[in-house]
C-alpha cells in the first residue's frame, strides 16, 4: 500500500504546488550523495524516513462495511503515521527556495489530501490526513544515511488506515420475524404469526402507510417497515401512485 500513498502525495503536490512534469522530477529515493550526483533537472525529493503505528489517532471497536455487495464486519482498522522529508534540489539557490516555498504553502493549506488526488486503491479508507511536523526528533541514523548533506526540508506526516484484510462476512439482514405457539397437551394445535420486513426505495416514501390484510405500518426515515403478514398476502404501499407487492414464502420485500 505504500506505493499508493507515494502516488497520492505526488499527484497532490504536482497538481497544487504545482510541479510541472515537463520541468520538475519527483523522486522517493534516499537523497544521498550518489543520488544527488546524478541530478540534471530540478527535482523534489520525498524521502519516507519513518513509519509507526499512530497512538494519537487510534480507534477501537467494530466496523461494518460492504465489499462486492457483501456485508462485512471487522475490528477498527489500525492507523499509521508516515513521515516524509520533502526537499527541493536545483542548481540555483533562488529557484530552490521558491520551489520549497510553494511546497510549504500547499502542505499548510490542506488538512488532508483531497480525494481526487488519492489513488483509487485507497479510496475505501479514511482520508489521508496531512500535516507539517517538526524535524527536531529525526533519528541520527537517518542523518547518517544521508551522509550529512540534508538540505532544508519539510517534515510532512500522513496518517492513514491500513486494511488488514481480516474482515468477516456478516449474516444476511433479517427479512421476517415469525412467532409460533403450541399447546403441549394438544401437539396438533398450533398458531403462529409473522412480521415481514420491507424496504421502500422510492422518493417521498418516508411516513407513508403500508397496508396488509393483517395490519399496517409506517415507513420509517430509513425507508423501512415491519408489518404483520403471511406468504401470499398483498401489501399496499400508499404512495402518490400506490404500489403493491406479494409476500414471499421466506424473507422480506423491497420496493424500488
Amino acid at each position: 500500500m505504500l506505493e499508493y500513498i507515494d502516488e497520492s502525495l505526488e499527484s497532490f503536490l504536482r497538481a497544487l504546488a504545482p510541479l510541472s512534469a515537463a520541468d520538475v522530477d519527483v523522486s522517493f529515493q534516499a537523497p544521498d550523495r550518489e543520488w544527488s550526483a546524478k541530478l540534471n533537472r530540478p527535482t523534489v525529493n520525498m524521502f519516507l524516513w519513518d513509519i509507526k503505528r499512530s497512538t494519537d489517532h487510534a480507534r477501537t471497536g467494530i466496523q461494518e462495511y460492504e465489499r462486492d455487495g457483501q456485508r462485512m464486519r471487522r475490528l477498527a482498522l489500525p492507523r499509521i503515521e508516515l513521515r516524509y522529508l520533502v526537499s527541493a534540489w536545483t542548481s540555483d539557490h533562488a529557484d530552490e527556495r521558491a520551489l520549497l516555498g510553494s511546497l510549504l504553502q500547499t502542505v499548510l493549506g490542506h488538512g488532508d489530501i483531497p480525494v481526487e488526488y488519492v489513488s483509487p486503491a485507497l479510496r475505501d479508507l479514511s482520508p489521508l490526513v496531512l500535516s507539517l511536523t517538526r524535524s527536531g526528533d529525526m533519528k541520527m541514523d537517518v542523518f547518517k544515511t544521508l551522509e550529512g548533506q540534508l538540505k532544508p526540508a519539510l517534515d510532512v506526516m500522513i496518517v492513514t488506515e491500513v486494511d488488514t484484510d481480516l474482515g468477516k462476512p456478516t449474516a444476511a439482514p433479517v427479512g421476517d420475524i415469525g412467532v409460533g405457539v403450541s399447546d403441549r397437551d394438544n401437539p396438533g394445535t398450533f398458531s403462529g404469526s409473522r412480521r415481514v420486513a420491507g424496504e421502500v426505495r422510492v422518493p417521498g416514501a418516508v411516513g407513508r402507510m403500508v397496508l396488509s390484510p393483517r395490519g399496517s405500518a409506517t415507513i420509517d426515515p430509513a425507508g423501512r417497515f415491519l408489518v404483520r403478514a403471511k406468504a401470499g398476502d398483498v401489501l399496499t404501499i400508499e404512495l402518490d401512485v400506490p404500489r403493491t407487492v406479494i409476500v414471499p414464502e421466506q424473507g422480506g420485500v423491497v420496493i424500488s
